[in-house]
């Protein structure tokens, strides 16, 4: 088991070092086969439930202008539907680092599916800015509250499909997951937030960094509760 949590920690790591380029997902991919094994053994359902949530979101926010505002996708590519592929995955990606960070600190459901969902609008407050400064989609709405020019609806909608599966993936499974797992949910929270604001281009940079020190606030807030 241990062996597996050193696996799954070096994927990461190396993830993280190749962040913007493709093979950032493939060593995510890896890491949760990994996991997978002994340390989650239904983490299969988490990610089709977190992939599925996702894509359909996406495909009714491009189409309806609900739950985020009215966007559309440009330079991220390759798409389905009007939708880039690698937004589905990502949904899964961001989904189970905040998961397992919420459930590191929160026992009842209720409270870490909220903390969770809480989590993933943290990260979006890094990774719009910087996807939209790369045209990988565009906004059409605007709201006079924004986060240097991304609507609010589109955090609140984030918040929304976040818990959506959350709640799914907490009714339609065990839930169990390796205590030492765990362990790795708030260290690797922190490190995606710190390499967002790395990879961050210039124009953007101000976001990822208040986005940082947000994500620093609560995650060690939150584990200095736990040491009491």
């Amino acid at each position: 088991m241990k062996r597996d949590l050193y696996a799954i920690s070096a994927l990461i790591l190396l993830a993280n070092l190749f962040k913007r380029s493709p093979i950032y997902n493939i060593f995510y991919l890896l890491a949760m086969i990994v996991l997978s094994r002994k340390l989650w053994r239904d983490f299969p359902r988490f990610l089709a439930i977190s992939v599925l949530v996702g894509f359909l979101a996406e495909i009714i926010g491009t189409r309806m202008c609900t739950p985020f505002g009215c966007y559309y996708y440009e330079n991220l590519k390759p798409q389905v539907f009007g939708v880039a592929l690698f937004v589905p995955f990502a949904w899964a990606i961001f989904g189970f680092i905040s998961y397992l960070t919420a459930r590191r600190f929160f026992g009842h459901k209720m409270s870490r599916i909220v903390f969770a969902s809480l989590l993933m609008v943290i990260f979006d407050l890094s990774i719009d800015p910087i996807m939209t400064s790369w045209k990988a989609w565009v906004w059409e709405t605007t709201t006079g509250i924004n986060w240097f020019g991304i609507p609010w609806t589109n955090y609140l909608g984030w918040f929304i499909v976040s818990l959506t599966f959350f709640y799914l993936y907490e009714r339609l499974s065990k839930g169990e997951v390796g205590e030492e797992l765990l362990k790795l949910g708030p260290p690797v929270y922190l490190l995606e937030m710190f390499t967002f604001m790395i990879y961050a281009p210039a124009g953007v940079k101000t976001p990822t960094e208040l986005a940082f020190f947000i994500a620093i606030l609560i995650v060690f807030s939150f584990s200095l509760y736990l040491q009491k």
